[in-house]
């Protein structure tokens, strides 16, 4: 995927425009919640930032958990499904105990824990990540992690969030890629290899961010096969990749779209995500399930 430079959005249609001040009027682009945000402890911020600013893009805030929470409610967030995800063995009980203390502190968190698939007591992890936690769900970066959505030991992961009738959030798309991973990206993320395991795993509640970039039509599709899927708008419907996305087609799967922002790892402003929707999606009850209908149900706010 080709990582532009960041540009300002483009101007709007007349009706787009109309769109977008009517529904801030009436208010509907308050209370949303946001599907996909992350909060780290302050160390693991300070390494995504030298990483992104190496590899990717440079992202615009930089503050603490806490601020990020702070800021996404002054944006319109009423709820936000916070996200970790472990990056190496041994690291996921405290990502999971961390993001447990933040959630009980406020209540606008649901939070989603991790493990690292392969890792020793895989499985424990995930159960203590529910029932000691009380996360709600379990996240998986197959870039990050370096195994793909198929592999045995990701899918003894989405095994038991199954078993516990959890979601599991998994960055299953190709992009955005960087061989900075040190994994071909593309060679173990395709749309074939989710709809192996949606085939294994047919009561698993899954979540693929980024609306399955860059193969956004075919995980569309994906949709009408499996009634648990669900897709996050991610960075995918911000303006910023250049990749082009059927907008109509995502209109008709409205009810499987969650608006999500990746906030704060993103290179411009978190209400950016927001405005272009806002602007884009031509039916009122389809904006209303991707703001905050279909997330509230998934997640059981």
């Amino acid at each position: 995927m080709h990582l532009p430079p960041l540009r300002p959005l483009a101007p709007p249609t007349p009706e787009e425009a109309a769109r977008e001040q009517r529904r801030r009027g009436q208010g509907a682009l308050e209370g949303m919640i946001d599907a996909h945000v992350h909060l780290f402890p302050q160390p693991l911020f300070a390494a995504l930032h030298r990483w992104f600013d190496t590899n990717a893009w440079h992202i615009a805030f930089r503050g603490t958990s806490e601020e990020a929470i702070a800021h996404l409610q002054q944006n319109g967030v009423a709820r936000m499904v916070a996200l970790v995800f472990a990056h190496k063995p041994g690291a996921s009980r405290s990502l999971n105990r961390y993001l447990a203390q933040l959630a009980a502190a406020e209540s606008a968190i649901i939070g989603v824990g991790t493990v690292l698939p392969g890792e020793p007591d895989a499985r424990a992890i995930v159960k203590e990540a529910i029932d000691v936690h009380g996360l709600r769900g379990i996240k998986l970066h197959c870039h990050v992690q370096r195994v793909a959505i198929d592999d045995p030991a990701t899918l003894d992961v989405l095994a038991a969030c199954q078993e516990l009738g959890v979601p599991a959030v998994v960055h299953a798309g190709r992009e955005p890629a960087s061989a900075a991973y040190g994994v071909d990206c593309h060679a173990i993320c395709n749309v074939s290899r989710t709809r192996r395991v949606l085939q294994q795993l047919p009561e698993l509640k899954l979540v693929v961010p980024h609306i399955g970039a860059d193969e956004y039509s075919d995980y569309l599709d994906l949709c009408d096969e499996f009634p648990h899927l669900y897709l996050d708008t991610a960075m995918a419907c911000a303006d910023y990749f250049t990749d082009a996305l059927d907008w109509a087609q995502l209109e008709r799967h409205a009810d499987r779209v969650l608006y999500g922002t990746d906030f704060p790892i993103v290179p411009y402003e978190m209400g950016r995500e927001r405005t272009v929707l806002a602007r884009r999606i031509v039916d009122d009850t389809a904006f209303a399930q991707i703001a905050g209908g279909n997330a509230a149900r998934l997640w059981g706010v």
